[in-house]
């Protein structure tokens, strides 16, 4: 292993109960001292959220604020934001900014403008509320929060933040940016007051979230908690509170997250969002062995509701094609992208194994994933282990059995069908998948 690769240590679950599997409350825990393993089993397994406390000395926390002597929220010394220092090292640029006081078909109006300007509209923000009792007329009632900013992307050279070893299998952002195409790590930036409407993320997917600085305050709900808030027409609210959750029985629990904390949610859990103070957060969407199934279901059940919204039109050329377009653009990807995704995550992984002397399916993967180094390497930092990288390729084995059986795949028996044979049939030839027990 390269000396600056950390391995993601993965070891077979140990079947006796643990007090951490029976989850009642969502604990806060030291981000140095919980180990990947028990990350992996326990909270991200389980489904269940945590906060991990001490999880970024990054280049960010050192450089994007200003520090001095003072207590706040019990620390020795108070931050605030360093606009010098952003406009310096980021440059002017276009940024999407929402307006936490519009809301626009059922989301918060959008719109572009110059990260300069965000930054001098904050910064004036900060500079009033400083002047006590402020008669200091105020020449908008916009609140503009920066928010699903790719900056990593836009800078890839720029290493303002580390992924922490918890969140690093990420089969999501390993596929996207492996092509070069997307990316789901985002930089999100608001003054006091902004906040993020009633959601659950893209696909049912795990997102972290770490405070750089300032205070979250969230509401997150349990799978399915949810429900009791539809209305007749099986709509969800826009915007949440304790006293509605209340009155609709609903179990929910209640975090304040503050700076250099990361909050784990997990896949389905609905949750909102306010900033409680000016807060700075990286943030992050993925998925990967522990809530696979999770995301090809929820994917399975959008294609179902697109195929019930036009079945009057099966009778029509290309019927199954209309329908995946129409998938891609209300889910975010179709089938062909997730066997594609799973493709690569498979391939990556196998190529591993063709080092051990299998050397008989180097003609079948993919040419370019065999031409690297067999180490498998997540965003740079991190590398798993020979159990992490079997346990994955069980785990898209089982997929694709449950797969097969979708009748979208089954009744076509198109290019989808052919793939996830092949996939199966590779795996099962690559490995021995006893040595997982």
């Amino acid at each position: 292993m390269a000396p600056d690769l950390k391995l993601l240590e993965l070891n077979p679950p140990i079947e006796s109960n643990n007090g951490h599997c029976q989850h009642n409350s969502i604990e806060r825990l030291s981000g140095k001292q919980l180990s990947y393993n028990e990350f992996f089993w326990h909270f991200m397994n389980t489904n269940w959220p945590v906060i991990l406390t001490d999880v970024s000395n990054w280049e960010c926390r050192k450089n994007w604020l200003h520090y001095y002597q003072g207590t706040s929220n019990g620390n020795k010394y108070t931050a605030t934001i360093n606009f010098n220092y952003l406009k310096q090292r980021i440059g002017n640029r276009s940024v999407p900014v929402a307006n936490c006081n519009r809301e626009y078909y059922n989301s918060h109006a959008k719109s572009e403008m110059q990260f300069y300007d965000f930054l001098n509209y904050w910064q004036q923000k900060c500079e009033r509320e400083k002047v006590e009792n402020s008669n200091v007329e105020t020449n908008t009632t916009d609140i503009l929060y920066l928010k699903d900013w790719h900056l990593k992307a836009e800078s890839p050279d720029y290493d303002f933040y580390e992924v922490p070893k918890q969140f690093a299998s990420d089969w999501l952002n390993e596929y996207l940016l492996s092509n070069k195409t997307d990316d789901y790590r985002f930089v999100y930036m608001g003054p006091k007051d902004t906040w993020t409407p009633f959601h659950a993320d893209v696909f049912g997917s795990f997102s972290w979230s770490t405070n750089i600085m300032g205070c979250k305050k969230w509401l997150l709900l349990p799978n399915g908690e949810e429900l009791k808030l539809k209305d007749r027409l099986n709509n969800l609210p826009f915007r949440i509170d304790e006293s509605l959750l209340e009155k609709k029985g609903v179990q929910y629990f209640t975090v304040l997250q503050t700076e250099n904390e990361a909050l784990f949610v997990p896949s389905g859990w609905y949750h909102q969002v306010w900033n409680m103070t000016d807060t700075i957060s990286i943030n992050h969407n993925w998925f990967n062995s522990c809530n696979l199934e999770r995301i090809w279901h929820n994917l399975a059940a959008a294609m179902q509701q697109v195929i019930n919204e036009i079945e009057d039109c099966r009778q029509m050329d290309n019927f199954n094609e209309h329908c995946q377009t129409m998938l891609r653009a209300t889910f975010g990807l179709n089938y062909l992208d997730f066997i594609q995704l799973i493709e690569t995550i498979t391939e990556r992984r196998l190529h591993c194994c063709t080092e051990n002397g299998n050397e008989v399916n180097r003609s079948v993967l993919n040419s370019e994933q065999c031409s690297s180094s067999s180490r498998l390497v997540f965003f740079n930092t991190h590398t798993p282990n020979d159990y992490h990288i079997k346990h994955d390729l069980h785990c898209i084995q089982q997929l694709m059995k449950v797969m097969l059986q979708d009748p979208v795949i089954f009744e076509n028996r198109t290019f989808l069908y052919r793939q996830c044979v092949r996939l199966n049939e590779l795996i099962s030839s690559t490995l021995s998948l006893s040595t997982l027990n």
